[in-house]
């Protein structure tokens, strides 16, 4: 035990000798002939004057009361999917928002921003957070530049509510209290508008939503002399009748349109019922009888080797009207001008009408819609040319050239004068819509005839927001007449030849004369 005690302290007073001796050596003065190094110069530096203390920040009273808080507090983002979240979320939107004091100033006029709790109870956004309106909004500097964004979470509406898309109308202008509009010339949009025509502070703080298929909500832009660009009445949605040519809802819209289509699918009947008078598949008497056999027949057609007949008789004897072309290129080009034409309208109204069924936020659909997007007007405009084009080459042909073999009877005047007219109003509706709605040229030059109607126009100074209602009517009205005279005039070709074809093609009888 005694040795274990003493080792330790022998090493303790060995290393305390060895520090004493460096220590003097350290200190004893060099031998004579060493060189001596030199001493580290002393740089004299000059001891910082004190500096004063930073005056106090003056806080607003408001904020100046309030206790110190953690930062989360407010740097943190609450799980606005949840109704806790959104109330945590709001509520510090409320802390200054929901104080009466809390305002703005705009041209030199207080302009409230005082927004109650209780208020935003009322309404059907109670459990939405504001920052999912107001995306962009919850920042420094806290300041909007989109404003509230609806499409975040509602999609475009189509051609039946509000009677028209309205895809170049902010949500807010339609949907919100607010009388006051204005068309921004910027982005050419028509928005709620923050002033008034004096420079005055709107009220936007009303959450309260309007009531969008009043009437009375249409007239904040549809009336006499408005400055948004809107025609000076409420026109109703487009029918099914306009499936033709423009998009539009499966729907009879208004009573004169239901009525013209309700005459044309009478027509169509009618003349079913005049196919059915002869024999079907041996049965001569009874209808109902036809009617069964003719379905079974389709149906064998359908999932046999002859459907694939039927798809080549589709493709070049009707789309391509391969018959037609051997019996005379005139005649087949004044059939393409205006067929084709027509069914590649019709089929750019399907394709829009599906796409937007599936997907009301699609490019494509909403393309389609948009009478001002390049493509849709430039093709509008083209495709409305060439039926004009085979129009004209109709009247020149039956009226002024006049072949032996071309008899022109009472029925073809009718039905020539109801296309032309109908695409000669068109365009001129359009030309009026691109005036009053003031559509930039950037946007306007794709119609190009519509633009160019546009820009003589434009040289009067008649009213043509009031012209314009009139001008829509004559058009759709002539839409309404030549949907309903389609299956009694010479018109009713348009179905009755491609269904021959079909027939011939799948009965094994041929009539190369026929076209």
């Amino acid at each position: 035990m005694k040795t274990k005690v003493i080792v330790p302290a022998a090493l303790g007073a060995a290393f305390l000798l060895m520090g004493v001796l460096l220590l003097t050596k350290s200190e004893a003065p060099s031998p004579a002939g060493a060189v001596s190094q030199p001493e580290p110069a002393v740089v004299a530096v000059a001891a910082p004057e004190p500096m004063e203390a930073p005056a106090p920040v003056e806080l607003p009273a408001s904020t100046a009361e309030k206790p110190e808080r953690a930062c989360l507090d407010c740097h943190r983002y609450a799980n606005i999917n949840t109704n806790e979240g959104v109330l945590a979320a709001n509520g510090m939107c409320n802390e200054c928002h929901a104080d009466p004091a809390c305002d703005r100033t705009i041209n030199g006029h207080k302009a409230s921003l005082h927004v109650t709790p209780e208020e935003l109870g009322k309404y059907p956004h109670e459990f939405v957070a504001c920052v999912q309106c107001h995306a962009d909004v919850a920042r420094s500097p806290h300041q909007s530049d989109a404003g509230a964004q609806c499409r975040t979470c509602h999609s475009v509406h189509g051609e039946k509510t509000a009677h028209a898309p309205h895809l170049r109308v902010d949500c807010q202008a339609c949907h919100r209290r607010s009388e006051m509009v204005r068309l921004d010339k910027t982005d050419h949009r028509v928005k709620l508008a923050g002033v008034d025509a004096d420079g005055k502070p709107v009220d936007l703080t009303d959450h309260r939503l309007a009531e969008a298929d009043s009437e009375d909500n249409c007239r904040k832009c549809h009336r006499a002399d408005n400055e948004v660009g809107a025609p000076a009445a409420i026109l109703p949605a487009k029918s099914a009748l306009c499936i033709l040519c423009h998009p539009a809802p499966l729907a009879f819209g208004h009573p004169i349109f239901a009525l013209a289509i309700l005459i044309g699918v009478a027509g169509v009947f009618l003349t079913l019922r005049f196919w059915l008078q002869g024999s079907v598949e041996g049965e001569e008497r009874s209808m109902h009888r036809k009617i069964d056999l003719g379905a079974e027949a389709v149906w064998r057609t359908v999932f046999s080797r002859k459907f694939f007949s039927m798809l080549r008789v589709l493709f070049l004897d009707i789309l391509l009207q391969r018959r037609i072309l051997k019996e005379s290129v005139a005649r087949w080009s004044v059939h393409s001008l205006i067929y084709t034409a027509i069914l590649a309208r019709f089929a750019l109204s399907l394709l829009a009408g599906i796409r937007f069924w599936f997907d009301p936020e699609n490019p494509m659909a909403l393309a389609l819609m948009d009478k001002n997007h390049g493509f849709t007007g430039f093709i509008h405009d083209l495709l409305g040319l060439f039926i004009l084009a085979g129009i004209v080459w109709v009247v020149i042909r039956r009226y002024v050239v006049k072949p032996e073999h071309v008899v022109t009877e009472i029925a073809d005047n009718v039905a020539v004068a109801l296309i032309g007219l109908l695409v000669v109003f068109g365009f001129i509706a359009e030309g009026v819509r691109i005036t009053v709605s003031q559509i930039p040229p950037e946007l306007g030059i794709h119609s190009f005839i519509g633009y160019f109607l546009s820009q003589l126009f434009s040289l009067s100074d008649w009213n043509w927001q009031r012209v314009y209602p009139w001008l829509w009517w004559i058009h759709a009205l002539l839409g309404a007449a030549f949907v309903a005279y389609l299956p009694f005039g010479k018109m009713r070709h348009m179905f009755n030849t491609p269904l021959t074809y079909l027939i011939e093609d799948v009965s094994g009888v041929k009539r190369e004369k026929r076209v």
